[in-house]
């Protein structure tokens, strides 16, 4: 599974910002490909700045992205769920790799929980 997340557009409308995005995943074998679009509505005093900056950049501040990004993935990953079921392919979750590190090799440190 290959996961892309593209912000197509970035707009002001009043103290409003609304973010146009993309969320595709790709399966691999060219088994399948889910395609998520949408918009997301952001309350923003600065719109017009955020708007501005987007236009010559194609960026905004990284604490923003940071926003923009969790909320996509959320959005992508729960319609992207109900889509893969549909039609019976592996949902689009992405599952963080579990690492094992033997006490030995992490020296004096003692192991967390959680």
């Amino acid at each position: 599974m290959n996961v892309n997340i593209s912000i197509e557009d970035v707009r002001a409308e009043k103290n409003r910002l609304v973010v146009r995005y993309s969320y595709n995943v790709d399966y691999a074998e060219s088994v399948a490909q889910i395609k998520v679009n949408g918009e997301l509505y952001l309350d923003e005093k600065n719109a017009r700045e955020v708007e501005e900056k987007w236009r010559k950049t194609k960026q905004v501040e990284p604490a923003m992205a940071e926003e923009l990004l969790s909320a996509i993935t959320y959005a992508g990953t729960a319609t992207g769920t109900l889509l893969a079921f549909s039609v019976n392919i592996q949902a689009p979750i992405n599952i963080p790799r579990a690492r094992v590190v033997s006490p030995a090799s992490s020296g004096t440190e003692k192991p967390k929980a959680g």
